[in-house]
C-alpha cells in the first residue's frame, strides 16, 4: 500500500506554485503505475518525492516494504569511499551479503574495480554504472524510473536488462512519463499530476484517457503523432542498447 496523506509540496517556478496541493490519496502495491503529466520537470520533482529523495513540505508519505531511489540516481553513493566500502554500507542496511552486492555490481557494470580506488577517481559514466549495479543488487519493494531507465553499457546491457526484469517482477513500479504509449503494454495502472492533483486510475486505459482529456485534443493528436514513431524510436533504442519496457514482461 502507498499513501499520500495532506502532502503538499511547493512546485519549482512561480508557474507550477504547488506540485501537490492538499492531496489525499493511497493505492495498492503490486502494480505496474504510470505516472502521467505533461511536463517532465514536474514528472522528475512527483518521483523524487514518491521515492524519499525529497521531504514532502506538509503531509505524510507512507509506503508498505523498501523503496528505492529512482534508477538514475547515483547520489546515494560515498564518492570519497571505494566501491567496496560502499557495498559494506548498503549491505549492512539492507542486510545482505556485501561480497556479493559488490561482485553484482562488477558484474552488471562492465567496470574493473580496482582495489583501493575511491569513487570520485573513476569516469563519470562508470561511476554511473556502478550505481546502478550496486542498486540491482538490492530488491526493493518499490522502484521508480523517472522517464527512462538508465543506458547500461553495451557489453552488460543484455545482463542489466534481465537483472532489471527480474527486479521488477517482484515489486511495484511507478514510471513517469509525458508520453503514454511508451508505456503501454507494461503498466497496468497510472497516475495523472495535474495542477498540483495526483489521481490514481486502477487501469492503464483509464489514465490515458485522463490525460489525454486534461490537456485537451492538441495532446491528443501529439500522442497519434507520438505512438507513429514508437516503433522507430524502439528500433533505435534495441540499436544504441536502451532497455525498452516493452521487454520487461
Amino acid at each position: 500500500m502507498f499513501e499520500l496523506r495532506d502532502v503538499w509540496k511547493a512546485g519549482g517556478s512561480q508557474k507550477d506554485a504547488w506540485l501537490l496541493a492538499g492531496t489525499t490519496l493511497s493505492f495498492p502495491s503490486g502494480r505496474r503505475i504510470a505516472l502521467l503529466g505533461p511536463d517532465s520537470a514536474q514528472n522528475s520533482a512527483a518521483i523524487r518525492l514518491l521515492a524519499g529523495i525529497d521531504e514532502p513540505d506538509r503531509g505524510v508519505i507512507r509506503r508498505t516494504g523498501a523503496p528505492c531511489w529512482p534508477l538514475d540516481f547515483a547520489r546515494f553513493l560515498e564518492m570519497k569511499a571505494t566501491l567496496v566500502q560502499n557495498a559494506n554500507f548498503l549491505a549492512q542496511v539492507y542486510g545482505v551479503n556485501a561480497d556479493d552486492m559488490a561482485a553484482i555490481a562488477v558484474s552488471l557494470s562492465g567496470v574493473r574495480a580496482v582495489r583501493g580506488k575511491l569513487m570520485t577517481q573513476y569516469t563519470g559514466p562508470d561511476r554511473r554504472a556502478l550505481a546502478l549495479g550496486l542498486t540491482l543488487a538490492l530488491q526493493f519493494d518499490w522502484y521508480f524510473v523517472d522517464e527512462k531507465l538508465p543506458r547500461p553499457p553495451a557489453e552488460t546491457a543484455a545482463a542489466v536488462e534481465a537483472a532489471v526484469a527480474d527486479r521488477f517482477s517482484r515489486a511495484s513500479v511507478i514510471w513517469s512519463t509525458t508520453k503514454p504509449e511508451t508505456l503501454e503494454g507494461f503498466c497496468d495502472a497510472g497516475l495523472l499530476l495535474d495542477q498540483g492533483t495526483l489521481t490514481f486510475y486502477s487501469t492503464f486505459a483509464e489514465a490515458v484517457d485522463a490525460f489525454q482529456q486534461a490537456y485537451g485534443t492538441e495532446a491528443g493528436k501529439q500522442n497519434d503523432r507520438k505512438s507513429r514513431k514508437a516503433d522507430r524510436r524502439r528500433r533505435a533504442a534495441r540499436r544504441s542498447g536502451e532497455i525498452d519496457p516493452q521487454n520487461l514482461g
